[in-house]
């Protein structure tokens, strides 16, 4: 069996749920919180805008308690059979990498919460900028200036693995870019917009035909284990 990195985004994956989202309904001001949603949903073909608008989201919480987004990780929920499917993919003995745009000790503390610490390798992620336990409103990661590509460079050195040997399983419009980079990308319950994009995509296209892309409809994660090998 062919040792693969597997990667899963966070928000909608290893989530039920988005928690970028739940953090957005701690920040008040409700006007700018619903424009800068609407753009996350309208730029999400565009990675540059839909990194700018989440710094230009993240710098709305500006004042709030770091506590109050932690306690985020008891309210967002795993994805059916999350757990089941990352011991599976742990025990054939591939590496397991979460990469997200959320922040990096929301994560780890949700993952420990939920017991799947024990399966995740690495986690690529962002940082919100924290300073008197307040938000300073920033958001710091080379996930972030990339938008995502840069991990292709870190699994490489910290594994030793080309792109060809990467699974991504992802569910956006941003995540395709990436997705063109690896040797398979999964589609999980992607939204139609991003369904649209791969239809009229022709490397995309390409890699359907050539069996290196996928789709799973049912948001249930252990169907992604028949695309990996």
């Amino acid at each position: 069996m062919k040792k693969e990195v597997i990667c899963f985004d966070f928000d909608d994956v290893i989530t039920n749920r988005s928690s970028f989202i739940r953090i957005a309904s701690l920040v008040g001001k409700t006007t700018k919180k619903v424009k800068i949603g609407l753009r996350l949903l309208e730029d999400n073909e565009n990675p540059k805008e839909f990194y700018k608008a989440i710094k230009d989201g993240v710098s709305l919480g500006k004042g709030v308690k770091y506590s109050n987004v932690q306690r985020i990780a008891y309210f967002i929920r795993l994805t059916k059979n999350a757990k089941k499917t990352l011991k599976k993919l742990k025990e054939n003995g591939h590496k397991i990498v979460i990469i997200s745009t959320n922040d990096v000790k929301l994560i780890k503390k949700f993952i420990k919460r939920k017991k799947i610490d024990k399966y995740i390798d690495h986690i690529y992620a962002s940082r919100l900028g924290v300073r008197n336990g307040r938000l300073t409103g920033k958001i710091y990661g080379d996930v972030i200036k990339t938008e995502k590509l840069g991990a292709l460079r870190e699994i490489k050195n910290r594994y030793g693995k080309d792109p060809k040997d990467i699974v991504y399983v992802a569910d956006g419009l941003t995540d395709l870019p990436i997705m063109k980079r690896v040797g398979k990308g999964i589609l999980f319950c992607p939204n139609p917009i991003a369904n649209a994009e791969v239809l009229v995509d022709r490397q995309l296209m390409q890699m359907k035909r050539e069996g290196r892309l996928f789709l799973v409809e049912d948001k249930d994660l252990s169907k992604i284990l028949e695309f990996v090998s």
